[in-house]
């Protein structure tokens, strides 16, 4: 290598170093966390209420039964209920409570309906498992969102109403069914969330 050739490559290295050095510039003081976008939604958290969620672990406790004597917590039932633990217990969305009753659905505020249909499909059914795969996958989730610093339990009451009955094959009477559904959710002054199918 040339001496020309050295030194280019020489002050090639030199900018970069510089480059590299100006480019991280702007990053936050790791060591003053005051300064960083985490530790003031962390503040944030700390002021939301937990009064729902209170609620939530002592009807858990009542319903699930009080958990095992080794168990030092005793906020953990012996039967899962309510949102925790996210891998366990039944699939509703949000691990929002289940009502039986559809009659019961005006004590909520919002009301999550499964929609499993897709009777207009012409290629590529299977949408109708849709509704399943969203619960599913949102049992995953808490209702706590860490960047706008809001907790939907403390906010509003959420309830699963299951998944209207839909008819196979008559669209129809499927829509039918939906609008019935839909209508009998918004008449109690619920506001309806769908899952689609």
């Amino acid at each position: 290598m040339s001496s020309s050739a050295f030194a280019r490559l020489q002050a090639r290295r030199a900018l970069s170093r510089k480059y590299v050095q100006l480019k991280r510039h702007h990053h936050p003081d790791p060591f003053h966390p005051t300064n960083t976008k985490g530790w003031k939604a962390a503040l944030k958290e700390a002021e939301i209420p937990t009064t729902n969620f209170d609620r939530e672990i002592a009807e858990a406790l009542v319903h699930g039964l009080p958990g095992a004597s080794s168990i030092t917590d005793k906020t953990i039932p012996t039967f899962s209920r309510g949102e925790l633990p996210h891998f366990a217990g039944i699939n509703t969305f949000l691990k929002a409570p289940y009502i039986e009753d559809s009659r019961l659905v005006g004590k909520y505020d919002v009301a999550v309906v499964g929609v499993p249909f897709d009777g207009g499909c012409t290629y590529r059914a299977g949408t109708r498992f849709g509704p399943q795969g969203i619960r599913r996958i949102s049992a995953l989730y808490t209702p706590y969102n860490y960047e706008k610093g809001i907790d939907l339990r403390e906010q509003m009451t959420l309830c699963d109403i299951g998944d209207v009955f839909t008819i196979p094959a008559n669209i129809e009477k499927s829509f039918d069914q939906i609008s019935n559904a839909v209508a009998h959710i918004a008449s109690h002054g619920t506001m309806p969330i769908i899952l689609g199918g």
